[in-house]
């Protein structure tokens, strides 16, 4: 007897191994789909539009740059090196950013397959305070003192022409930086001080490698700022030109800034229309940014550098709202530096990406700046690349209930599920002296296998909790039909198809609670435990055998 008891528990472990092993390969099965529908999704964005990431508007002017130049005697070479151009940029004093977006799922399909979409209005009502703007600039490009910029000794004929900056106000631009156009269905309307004004693509691009809008910026706004720099320019000629003495007692003259007495702030409103997949990120610049957005998603994944200051659930949607000083700061200088590299050296890419595992994308990689270096001749050359990242934060709208992933965590308690119906039918040989064949056993168990079959193509097809529940009563009812010829009576075959749709209801209710799952796990494991132990607690296993 007691090697008839070895024999069958020998024979349950061996059909536990095989059964595991075969979970293992509807697990490379569950892989496989999962890397294919991530591939359409990829495809999908490729043909039709990427997710977005969105750098918040702010004002380019193109400078011209004349570096010093040594001009020697009469006969002899002068060095000089060629001017180089490079691009300033002005940041709004306060942008007030709102998103609103609508986001489906019925977008963009490949048979079975989808992606998340989103198609929305974005609004930046920004103000700009160019007189300080202004002078900024004026203390950046102004020329050297005038020690510096004139040298004549007795021993030497030698001058040096002083560095000379042109700030071309005329061409000054606002720049809507967007990482896929394709996104941007209609061109957006600009409105400068109350004056609605379409956006345009660039002609010449003033950025490279960076896809934006343009809005020209109107001439009156900086008209006295283009008088005042005139005006400057022209003293700091007349210093260049004049004796030692002479610029020497000029020099406070030349440090001074343009007399700008206009402190009238400039208001500029954005409305731009945006559509996207998966995600969308925002790159925060200027000096006091805020983020709020709206939408009708349930449940959205939080990314990038900052979560939400604020955040508000209903049954329409979700609220967030942004706002972080350092990082929108840290955004100024690395873009600012970035864009005034002579010749528009340095690269700055813009380009939010899917990540196959999940559906987000990573925003370490979001924005890329390559820097170059100007040697004393004028040329520039490529330094070892450094890579700068912008800070950005947004929210990635993957799906909650991921079917993939849903059927990955049901097949976690499957061998759980075939040791319990196993130990129950061992149990009825026990304690009821029911004779199952090992044969009969593998039937069973082929049909609890046939559950994760059947599970994942229904989840593709329809809801997962739909799919689960199909599945789960196919296979209950098919076992509980033959457990009541395998254990001889209705009574035991009711007791048994009972245990088996309790413990199927009891993994979905663990399933569905993403927070508490192992929780839950672990104490449904522990209940099994103590049902058995006090099942068995009265039987001598020794007189069994």
């Amino acid at each position: 007897m007691q090697k008839t008891l070895f024999t069958k528990l020998s024979i349950i472990a061996g059909l536990c191994i095989i059964f595991a092993i075969g979970l293992n390969m509807i697990g490379s099965v569950i892989y496989e789909r999962q890397n294919y529908a991530a591939s359409v999704i990829k495809e999908i964005a490729q043909q039709h539009i990427n997710p977005q990431e969105v750098i918040t508007p702010f004002i380019a002017i193109p400078t011209t740059v004349t570096p010093e130049c040594q001009i020697t005697a009469p006969g002899t070479t002068s060095k000089c090196a060629p001017s180089y151009s490079k691009i300033e940029t002005i940041f709004a004093n306060q942008t007030q950013a709102t998103q609103d977006l609508e986001v489906s799922t019925d977008t963009y399909k490949r048979g079975i397959y989808h992606a998340t979409s989103y198609d929305g209005a974005l609004t930046f009502d920004q103000r700009y305070i160019f007189d300080k703007a202004i002078s900024r600039l004026y203390e950046a490009t102004s020329p050297a003192s005038a020690e510096q910029s004139s040298v004549n000794t007795p021993t030497s004929n030698n001058k040096t022409k002083p560095k000379e900056t042109i700030i071309h106000w005329n061409e000054a631009k606002l720049i809507i930086p967007v990482s896929d156009l394709r996104g941007v269905a209609t061109l957006p309307t600009v409105t400068i001080e109350q004056k609605p004004i379409k956006a345009t693509y660039p002609q010449t691009p003033l950025l490279k490698n960076l896809t934006y809008v343009e809005v020209a910026i109107p001439q009156n706004i900086l008209q006295r700022a283009t008088k005042n720099m005139a005006s400057q320019q022209s003293k700091s000629r007349l210093i260049a030109t004049s004796t030692n003495s002479e610029a020497l007692a000029s020099t406070d003259i030349g440090s001074q800034s343009p007399d700008i007495k206009d402190n009238q702030a400039t208001d500029i409103m954005i409305d731009l229309p945006l559509a996207g997949i998966s995600n969308l990120n925002t790159v925060p610049t200027g000096q006091n940014f805020n983020l709020t957005m709206r939408s009708n998603w349930h449940a959205p994944n939080f990314i990038g550098k900052a979560l939400p200051n604020a955040k508000k659930f209903t049954a329409n949607g979700f609220e967030a709202s942004w706002q972080n000083q350092y990082l929108t700061i840290a955004n100024n200088q690395y873009l600012s530096q970035c864009l005034s590299t002579a010749n528009n050296r340095c690269v700055v890419i813009s380009k939010a990406t899917l990540d196959t595992s999940s559906q987000s994308m990573t925003p370490d990689d979001a924005i890329t700046a390559i820097e170059g270096i100007v040697t004393e001749e004028g040329t520039t050359v490529t330094d070892s690349y450094q890579n700068v990242r912008l800070n950005s934060f947004g929210v990635s709208f993957a799906e909650p209930n991921d079917v993939y992933l849903q059927t990955e965590r049901a097949m976690k308690y499957a061998l759980l599920l075939i040791l319990v119906s196993f130990g129950t039918f061992f149990l009825f040989e026990v304690i009821k002296s029911s004779r199952i064949h090992p044969i009969q056993y593998l039937l069973v168990g082929c049909a609890l296998f046939v559950f994760y079959v059947l599970l994942l193509p229904l989840a593709e097809q329809i809801v997962f909790w739909k799919a689960y529940t199909i599945a789960a009563s196919a296979c209950v009812g098919l076992i509980g039909w033959y457990t009541y010829y395998v254990l001889g009576g209705i009574k035991r075959a009711a007791i048994f198809t009972a245990t088996l749709a309790g413990l199927y209801a009891s993994f979905f209710g663990i399933l569905t609670t993403e927070d508490m799952n192992l929780l839950l796990g672990a104490v449904f494991c522990f209940v099994l435990l103590a049902c058995v132990m006090v099942m068995t607690r009265k039987i001598d296993w020794y007189k069994i055998a």
